[in-house]
């Protein structure tokens, strides 16, 4: 308990002393962002996530009300069953896949909504080069046998369409806030089709929705101390990397989504001076009829400039 409070008495002091800095204003950020299981003590399905993101506000956005900015990725994710030391592929609960891929993204936002489209396009298979950089990571940072890849999901192209909707209620005032967000979000395309609410609590130091770290976003750097509970529930019409290729894909291991996928999470965000950092944790139902329930982790630093 003695623990506890002094590790939330240095949160509220922080949070204090934030309040009253000065705030920046930014048009750029780089930012890298590495997902990983490992640190949860498993090596299993969605493996790990690295991703480097180029993002700009837009100095003649398309709408004269409320901000605009756009955003480039690069992105590689690996997955793997639960059965990485078996070569008998009639075990596997999922296949081995790797994807990598090019995304754009392009975000409005008010004072408390938002409207996020973006676009994903890029190779599951072999040509994705995941397979060799897991094991290459297994031998060189985690010294441990590396996964055995077999029967790894062809090669095809993917291309998918997102968009998020998100509208933010305050419900008690910095600096120690709270707030309430509800999100939807919709993917169609040959990787994923899906319908997806979620309802986000926030609590401590948070700038408005149009300003905030939450979506990554530009303009005024105000100083932000979080954190966040995410509860979401997703409709799963089609999942690519599990089912393969939506136009029809002859890989050896394929399994069916589950329809129904509950996902929970928390996260802590940091906002100060031109750098942001996301240290996140994820919970994710099982997604195949044969698989378990998984837990990763999230690290992200991004650097502001003009």
């Amino acid at each position: 308990m003695a623990k506890f409070s002094l590790c939330f008495s240095l949160f509220a002091i922080t949070v204090f002393l934030g309040y009253s800095q000065s705030n920046n204003t930014f048009s750029q950020q780089l930012q890298l962002q590495h997902d990983n299981d490992f640190i949860t003590l498993t090596d299993r399905y969605y493996s790990s996530g690295l991703y480097l993101r180029y993002r700009k506000l837009l100095s003649n956005p398309i709408f004269n009300e409320g901000t605009e900015q756009v955003e480039f990725s690069i992105q590689q994710e690996i997955y793997t069953p639960s059965q990485t030391k078996s070569t008998n592929i009639d075990e596997f609960d999922r296949s081995y896949a790797g994807f990598v891929g090019l995304g754009f993204h392009w975000l409005h936002a008010k004072e408390n909504n938002l409207l996020k489209i973006s676009a994903l396009a890029g190779i599951v298979g072999p040509n994705s080069g995941a397979g060799g950089f897991q094991r290459w990571y297994h031998n060189t940072l985690v010294i441990s046998d590396p996964p055995i890849w077999v029967a790894e999901l062809r090669d095809s192209f993917q291309f998918n369409l997102y968009s998020t909707y998100a509208k933010e209620w305050t419900l008690v005032p910095n600096p120690f806030g709270m707030r309430i967000a509800l999100l939807s979000h919709i993917a169609l395309g040959t990787r994923d089709i899906y319908l997806e609410p979620e309802l986000v609590l926030s609590f401590g130091r948070k700038a408005q929705l149009k300003n905030s770290i939450f979506f990554d976003l530009l303009g005024v750097h105000n100083h932000e101390i979080y954190f966040t509970l995410n509860a979401a529930y997703r409709n799963v019409i089609y999942n690519g990397i599990i089912e393969g290729n939506l136009f029809g894909d002859d890989s050896q291991v394929l399994r069916e989504s589950q329809n129904a996928l509950l996902r929970f999470g928390f996260d802590f965000h940091n906002k100060f001076g031109q750098n942001n950092l996301k240290i996140g944790v994820r919970y994710n139902s099982r997604e195949t009829l044969q698989s378990k329930s998984h837990k990763y982790i999230i690290l992200g630093y991004g650097y502001s400039f003009n």
